[in-house]
């Protein structure tokens, strides 16, 4: 079984407060009273800051997409790399130890990928496996830690860093003007986390995953995604989201627990993508959890909002610093994102 040993995150300088993103809002929007009229959204978003790439006036420039990936590649290699040079050393880990590198984005486009940029600034060693992963939204943080199971199922004495890197801002374009645009603007943030995975012949701590299942569920590919435009990406986002909880992940997870002889009210620690404050209250709801269960979830949504992919892994690496499990301790970790897809792993310290 592949051990997770360390977990990190990174974020960029400039932090805005939920109600200062609302008065960039409300000027952004300015002219649109439909959209005004939706800003109540940032109140009951459960996001109290997040952190941005870039100050506000930034995003209100109109910037084309062109620009706005160019900044992309420059900020999210940063971040990247800060994420993982912080993950390898709270690992004890030297980088030319690492076998593979994984690294999921959704919110830019660069080639050479970022894992390369990533890897050179590292120092991997040349023979590095890469593996870029786009795509996987929101479910991609938890996608990367099954993926890398997955490769150490083959390799018990390797390493995978898994790093996932989101600039949400970059998406964001005052000219996108739908409803949906201002529900966007109201949770994402910028950010990225990193994941050291390591096969189960090398010493270290941490918990096991002992377990993995990946969900693709038929007819639900108008969920989430993106809308590629002239003017860059426009979100895709259903209100159906949160009802899917309840109504087909709920099937999904207790039919993997049960397969591994789990209940649910056996999972100590809940490690919940937060997509939002509806979401969080679905998961609550399906599984019947305590708000104890939700506090890490609720936490990064609060302190950092929805970063896409790196969400999960910030939520990992809170639970990773902030508690310590007894032996036979059960995690639960579970990302949604466009397909519509379930990523889930059952961790075990």
């Amino acid at each position: 079984m592949a051990r997770i040993t360390a977990a990190s995150s990174s974020f960029p300088d400039h932090m805005l407060s939920q109600e200062e993103a609302r008065r960039a809002a409300e000027r952004a929007y300015a002219g649109h009273p439909r959209l005004l009229h939706l800003l109540k959204v940032f109140d009951s978003s459960g996001v109290r800051r997040r952190f941005f790439a870039f100050p506000p006036a930034y995003y209100l420039e109109g910037r084309s997409f062109g620009a706005r990936n160019e900044d992309y590649i420059t900020g999210a290699t940063d971040l990247a790399e800060r994420a993982a040079r912080a993950c390898l050393e709270r690992a004890s880990v030297g980088a030319t130890e690492v076998d593979h590198l994984i690294l999921v984005t959704t919110t830019g486009l660069a080639t050479p990928s970022l894992d390369a940029r990533v890897a050179a600034r590292l120092g991997l060693r040349e023979d590095v496996r890469r593996w870029p992963l786009f795509g996987l939204g929101c479910a991609g943080g938890a996608g990367a830690v099954i993926r890398a199971a997955d490769l150490l199922a083959a390799a018990p004495r390797g390493r995978v860093l898994a790093v996932a890197v989101e600039l949400c801002g970059q998406v964001f374009s005052p000219r996108a003007l739908e409803p949906v645009d201002v529900v966007g603007a109201a949770l994402f943030g910028d950010g990225a986390a990193a994941a050291l995975l390591q096969g189960e012949a090398l010493p270290g701590a941490g918990p096991r995953v002992v377990a993995t299942r990946t969900a693709l569920f038929p007819g639900t590919q108008h969920l989430m995604g993106w809308k590629f435009t002239s003017d860059g990406m426009r979100l895709l986002l259903s209100p159906e989201v949160a009802d899917f909880v309840g109504d087909r992940l709920k099937g999904a997870v207790e039919g993997f627990l049960r397969e591994q002889g789990v209940m649910a009210g056996s999972i100590s620690r809940w490690i919940l993508h937060p997509g939002g404050n509806r979401i969080l209250e679905e998961y609550r709801k399906a599984f019947d959890l305590q708000e104890s269960a939700l506090q890490f979830s609720r936490a990064s949504l609060a302190g950092a909002g929805n970063v896409s992919s790196a969400s999960v892994l910030l939520v990992l690496a809170d639970v990773l610093a902030a508690s310590s499990p007894g032996d036979g301790e059960r995690g639960l970790m579970v990302g949604l994102g466009p397909g519509f897809g379930a990523e889930m792993a059952l961790l075990e310290w």
